[in-house]
């Protein structure tokens, strides 16, 4: 599920083109991040391959529409969002083949992922260890009980996913990429499976996950990709 939060946005506020603007947030999921781009003004057209996130973005008043991004066919776009939404697209090549096709000339290309192969025993663990604490607590729908080997958990719920490198290779190949961040991840991930009303503890973990990554003692999984048509 689609999560949004104050740092998303702030990012997409800084590096989306002045004014209203035409978007494709192409992996829409539940249609939040389409939604809120609208309220900014925004001309959003909201896709994804699955229809049980369309239903989802349509029940929230977004008019999603069930596509390919590979084949999908438009009018040119200011600018593409792909939001946790590529490492699930395959192959990398085509889509975003096709990403650069839909875009105007000089328009921007605005990627939010994680490379999960980054995380690492480190980040496994503290990954697993925090979200049992959180389905204990009642406020996570998270795995409970014993995790002998978190690294070896993490890659078999993940190992079908495109890699970090990888996506950072083919977007290059086909943009100007304009800026690399590294950001937390790990606690937005757990934040998209916690209870409704405990915004203060996702804050709480993104700033925990954000002082241990300073400090050295966990990866930073999440990055934020602003490229441009080349």
């Amino acid at each position: 599920m689609e999560t949004i939060d104050d740092h998303q946005l702030d990012w997409l506020d800084e590096v989306l083109p002045g004014g209203p603007v035409r978007i494709l947030d192409a992996g829409c999921g539940d249609g939040g991040l389409a939604a809120a781009l609208a309220r900014h003004g925004h001309e959003v057209t909201a896709l994804d391959i699955s229809a049980e996130a369309v239903a989802a973005a349509r029940s929230a008043g977004v008019p999603a529409v069930r596509a390919d991004l590979a084949s999908h066919r438009d009018d040119p776009f200011d600018v593409i969002i792909l939001s946790l939404s590529l490492h699930h697209m395959s192959p990398l090549e085509a889509v975003l083949d096709r990403a650069a096709a839909l875009l105007a000339p000089g328009g921007t290309l605005a990627v939010d992922e994680f490379a999960w192969d980054r995380a690492g025993a480190a980040g496994a663990a503290w990954f697993y260890d925090a979200g049992a604490l959180l389905a204990a607590a009642g406020l996570a729908d998270c795995p409970r009980g014993p995790c002998p080997d978190p690294a070896a958990r993490w890659r078999a719920a993940h190992a079908g996913y495109a890699r970090g490198d990888a996506m950072l290779a083919e977007i290059a190949a086909r943009f100007r990429i304009d800026d690399v961040r590294r950001e937390p991840y790990l606690s937005r991930y757990l934040g998209g499976r916690l209870a409704s009303g405990a915004g203060e503890v996702a804050g709480e973990l993104w700033r925990i996950e954000r002082e241990r990554i300073a400090a050295g003692t966990l990866p930073c999984v999440g990055f934020r990709v602003t490229a441009v048509q080349k």
